[in-house]
């Protein structure tokens, strides 16, 4: 998995792909301080000097995220000849795939897509997202993990266990585990279950 280029917009998807799991090599002269930190700590490989026709050898997957569209054409020119999958960020017409912004609160992923059409309003779209949903969903939803093996023995299948979980989603929860944390969140949905006829 290789990266062209060492800007903001190269950290953002380096950040994803480390997420993901992987370990992508950087190819850039200069580097953001976020892909230098990566590369401090082992989760990339940093190349520090232009790209060059070869690079892409023996690579899976490819991401340019240069702003020098000659370069970038160099790239999706020999991505093409070797096979590889590519995406030129900001060019769906030089890309064989596209990566969605992504927000993310721990085990909650929202991907937002313009199907390659317009980068900048997924972006912004991203950006209105993560001011709007805070941490406390990404708690919620551990909360309702660690209380399923509860739903699926209490409730009947259907209906009756739907109604269980979303009169828990749908209450005061989330104000609450932003105001007074986990701890108490997950307390006050015991709580609501217990309350909760099974039947």
């Amino acid at each position: 998995m290789i990266v062209i280029g060492g800007g903001s917009v190269s950290a953002r998807k380096v950040s994803s792909l480390i997420e993901a799991g992987a370990h992508p090599i950087v190819i850039s002269p200069k580097a953001d301080q976020v892909i230098r930190e990566f590369a401090h700590i082992g989760e990339v490989q940093l190349l520090e000097r232009p790209y060059q026709i070869g690079d892409l050898e023996g690579a899976f997957l490819v991401i340019s995220a240069t702003d020098d569209p000659e370069l970038n054409q160099l790239v999706w020119q020999e991505a093409r000849q070797a096979g590889c999958l590519i995406n030129v960020v900001d060019n769906p017409l030089h890309s064989n795939f596209i990566l969605p912004a992504v927000v993310r609160r721990e085990e909650v992923t929202v991907a937002i897509s313009t199907g390659g059409g317009s980068p900048a309003l997924a972006r912004r779209m991203r950006e209105q997202l993560q001011a709007e949903v805070g941490d406390e969903i990404g708690l919620l939803a551990r909360i309702m993990a660690e209380l399923r093996p509860e739903l699926l023995a209490r409730f009947q299948p259907g209906r009756p266990r739907l109604q269980a979980a979303l009169q828990i989603i749908d209450s005061d929860i989330l104000e609450l585990i932003q105001d007074q944390g986990y701890a108490a969140g997950r307390a006050y949905a015991l709580e609501m279950l217990e309350r909760t006829d099974g039947a």
